[in-house]
């Protein structure tokens, strides 16, 4: 039995919410463009310095500036499109212009067990477990590995948790990567799947995420080592930086953008000096902190709004944006959780973002997943979606015909307009979200939201298949793979 859960679709086109006029935006560009010129960024990686430098950037030790020409030619180079195809092409995600689509994203350590409802460390078989319920579950539209498996080597993590992942879901899988080795390892092993090197490029079923910046502006070198590998790969790549108001980046909202900025702008120059034209999706993540502790906030208002505006900036330089929206500070799937989740969820969506992460399955500020949060957060993401999408206005929807012929006094219940478009212009959530009246509601023992989710997560853990991987597909990977490969 396979049971999926629909919703209003992905894609659809946003940008109605802009929290910067278009002036806000230019000035936070030049100041960018100013920061990058006469602070500019630490980078102590010998190869990216020398790149810089080569393309007439000023590298004075490991500090580099970046001239305004430097930036433009970057922008031209870039790609203003990126696909991120799903193993079932139904789940492609074309990441461009203000087409939004929202998921899940993280690594936390710890699960929310949904039988004893205790956290527990995060295990390889939640990497496989949760890919069903993502792949069941419509609204939620791309499967970043939301965890990190403690049960395992690490020498052994990557391979592992995309195959686990690979094999369990047909929508897209992206993951963070720690080993150029895991890099290439992966990618040998979805270019088997999607059917040779050249089928992977076209296609790609799979992505990576590179935390490649320390804020404030500082090239990490490690992980810029493994940028350089994935931008050489020609594999979708995700530029992540996650700067704190007040701790990492200035406590003011538009120092913040301007700094965060800078740093994607001069990522984002670096992979183009490396491959130009390599497929880059930039991931500002403007976050803020509880100024009494130093703590990350997800659950902020601020949150919500900056992830926003930074979307904003992706649309001027018309490059794919992946940013976050749909964290919380509460610890389990309550009012707080859903309070905190939908503020950021609409606002990130309704500007356009092309690829929310962090959106299904997440509480306490990214450090734990549970699996009835997937189910709640699918009904979440149906009404972000939904608002999205907007209101059709053409002579079908102002059903003027339709109204003359009902008439003063009757009703629409029955017309054939209503069945026509009922299921298109309402949506209509799942089970989580309970219309009954009180009476039945008592009757039926529905219990609350949490519970009704979790009934959904067991019956979907029990009951949903999905695609398998080709048998022969399969046995190669596990024969090519059998000393790093841990099967769940």
């Amino acid at each position: 039995m396979s049971r999926h859960i629909s919703g209003p679709g992905k894609g659809w086109s946003g940008g109605t919410y802009k929290p910067l006029t278009d002036a806000q935006v230019k000035q936070i560009h030049q100041a960018s463009l100013s920061i990058l010129k006469r602070t500019g960024v630490g980078v102590e990686h010998k190869e990216a310095a020398q790149l810089f430098a080569q393309a007439g950037a000023e590298v004075d030790g490991s500090r580099v500036h970046i001239p305004e020409a430097l930036i433009e030619e970057t922008l031209e180079k870039a790609p203003s499109r990126v696909l991120l195809a799903g193993r079932d092409p139904e789940h492609d995600l074309h990441l461009e212009d203000k087409r939004v689509h929202i998921g899940t994203g993280g690594a936390a350590l710890q699960v929310l067990d949904l039988e004893s409802d205790q956290i527990r460390p995060a295990l390889l078989d939640d990497v496989a477990d949760m890919a069903r319920v993502v792949d069941a579950l419509e609204n939620i539209h791309f499967y970043l590995l939301p965890i990190y498996p403690t049960d395992i080597p690490e020498e052994k993590v990557e391979i592992s948790k995309y195959y686990a992942a690979v094999a369990n879901t047909t929508k897209h899988v992206q993951g963070g990567v720690y080993t150029a080795q895991g890099i290439r390892d992966v990618i040998k092993m979805a270019e088997r799947i999607a059917g040779g090197a050249d089928a992977l490029r076209e296609r790609p079923i799979v992505s990576f995420i590179t935390s490649w910046m320390v804020s404030p502006l500082m090239f990490a070198t490690d992980v810029t080592t493994l940028l350089i590998e994935v931008c050489r790969q020609r594999m979708p790549v995700v530029l992540s930086a996650a700067p704190m108001a007040g701790s990492t980046a200035p406590v003011t909202l538009a120092g913040m953008l301007a700094q965060l900025n800078a740093e994607q702008l001069a990522g984002l120059t670096l992979t183009q000096l490396v491959e130009p034209g390599c497929p880059v999706i930039i991931g500002p993540i403007p976050a803020t902190s509880d100024l009494r502790t130093g703590s990350y906030l997800g659950g902020s208002i601020e949150l919500g709004m900056t992830n926003a505006a930074i979307t904003q900036m992706a649309h001027f330089y018309d490059v794919p944006i992946y940013n976050s929206a749909g964290m919380t500070e509460s610890k389990l799937p309550d009012i707080q959780a859903g309070i905190e989740k939908t503020q950021s969820i609409i606002q990130v969506a309704l500007a356009g973002s092309n690829f929310i992460h962090h959106a299904a399955g997440m509480l306490e500020d990214m450090s734990t997943i549970a699996y009835e949060q997937f189910v709640i957060d699918n009904d979440i993401l149906g009404m972000a979606m939904r608002a999205v999408q907007g209101i059709e206005v053409n002579d079908e929807t102002l059903a003027l015909d339709v109204i003359d012929r009902v008439g003063p006094g009757s009703h629409f219940l029955a017309d054939d307009h209503t069945f026509q478009h009922m299921r298109t212009e309402h949506f209509f959530p799942s089970e989580v979200i309970n219309r009954q009246d009180r009476e039945t509601w008592a009757q039926d023992q529905q219990g609350d939201a949490r519970q009704r989710a979790r009934e959904i997560a067991r019956d979907l853990l029990e009951n949903h298949q999905t695609t398998p991987l080709d048998s022969e597909v399969e046995t190669w990977i596990r024969e090519q793979f059998s000393s790093t490969l841990i099967l769940t």
